[in-house]
């Protein structure tokens, strides 16, 4: 058995390797002064010995490990070779617990049966038991291997508790990470769409007006600022889930007024009707309220250029709606088909949802795009 030993841990010989201990002692001291050693020492000591050994296997072996225990002990058991041991005993004891506890094959159940049979047989061989004793040791084995069965159900439930705590952790990093690259995603698109428009805007008016044309690229110069700042510190908490709180400190429904002021400035005709005051928002509804204002005027800025857009905010019960829209759909220059199709709407679609909400997108019926989102009020955190 090349490279099993070095494996054992004292965890497999310190309950055996005591056991043995104790029979050794109980066979050369204690034994011939209290109970008759009939035959030479020296073969129950090997049976002892054999036996111990055996059940230093006894996690990875249980059933060979308690065989080789009953055939050490049924053959120290014969009329001219037998002495009772208790410490003999007590390793059945340890080889019937380990099958309950480690044994993974129907065959484990033998355990119940195979101590009977050097009980039975001591009490052939040794006319100092009693049969009614030496039965009712036997049927002690029922009980011990139902306790080594109850510990490995024990175990396989706490394996199974870790694995789901385990497996729960992985999903909240997921989740924050996924909320991350939304967040980036919204930084990224915006502020490329508005760098879009203004670079478009210098280009036509650097000639005829170089004044607006300065004002257009100053205007692309502090959007792509911002926008590296806000994906620095995105990127941060994506390498360190630990600091996402911390570094990615998510805009809220106050900073609407001021992200319609930009997209004004940028060239987008957006209006804003907000007659709600200050909405009781959860956080995570707060930031979402945002998102969606800002991916519905980044598209409108993207693929409908500067047709009139409104964004309409009102209280429904214990409702938010949001009602973000514009006249047409697309404009020459600005035709949805010339950008590939991303994943605004369906990062949109996941955070409403997320906060219990429901967004509704699509075609008007007259031309032009809407989106609404309506969220549930709740208490700020």
């Amino acid at each position: 058995m090349p490279g099993l030993l070095p494996r054992l841990t004292w965890r497999d010989w310190a309950v055996p390797g005591s056991l043995w201990a104790a029979g050794q002692i109980e066979l050369w001291v204690v034994g011939p002064q209290t109970a008759p050693v009939h035959g030479p020492q020296w073969p129950f000591a090997v049976a002892l010995t054999a036996a111990a050994l055996a059940l230093c296997l006894r996690r990875s072996r249980p059933v060979g490990s308690l065989l080789v225990v009953v055939a050490a002990f049924m053959a120290t058991a014969t009329p001219n070779l037998h002495a009772f041991l208790l410490s003999a005993l007590y390793l059945l004891v340890v080889g019937v617990f380990a099958c309950g506890r480690y044994g993974r094959t129907p065959a484990k159940y033998a355990a119940v049966l195979l101590p009977e049979l050097p009980l039975l047989l001591w009490v052939y061989v040794i006319p100092e038991i009693d049969l009614a004793n030496a039965w009712a040791w036997g049927l002690n084995a029922v009980w011990i291997f139902a306790l080594g069965a109850a510990f490995r159900h024990e175990g396989l439930l706490r394996e199974r508790v870790a694995q789901a705590v385990a497996a729960r952790s992985r999903v909240q990093v997921a989740e924050e990470r996924l909320g991350l690259a939304r967040e980036v995603h919204d930084v990224v698109s915006h502020s490329l769409s508005v760098v879009v428009v203004q670079s478009e805007l210098a280009r036509v008016f650097m000639t005829s007006d170089p004044a607006r044309a300065q004002e257009a690229i100053t205007r692309v110069q502090e959007t792509g600022r911002e926008a590296l700042g806000e994906t620095r510190r995105l990127l941060e908490a994506l390498r360190d889930p630990s600091q996402a709180n911390r570094a990615a400190q998510a805009p809220t429904w106050l900073d609407v007024p001021e992200l319609v002021r930009r997209m004004r400035e940028s060239g987008l005709q957006v209006s804003l009707d907000a007659h709600c005051g200050d909405p009781a928002l959860t956080a995570e509804a707060s930031a979402t309220a945002y998102r969606v204002v800002q991916e519905a005027l980044t598209n409108a800025l993207r693929h409908a250029g500067t047709s009139p857009t409104s964004v309409a905010v009102s209280k429904q019960a214990d409702l938010l709606v949001i009602d973000v829209q514009n006249d047409r759909e697309s404009t020459p220059g600005h035709d949805a088909a010339d950008s590939a199709p991303g994943y605004g709407l369906s990062g949109m679609h996941e955070r409403v949802a997320a906060c219990g909400g429901m967004l509704t997108t699509g075609r008007r019926p007259g031309g032009g795009y809407r989106v609404r989102a309506v969220l549930p009020l709740g208490h700020p955190s």
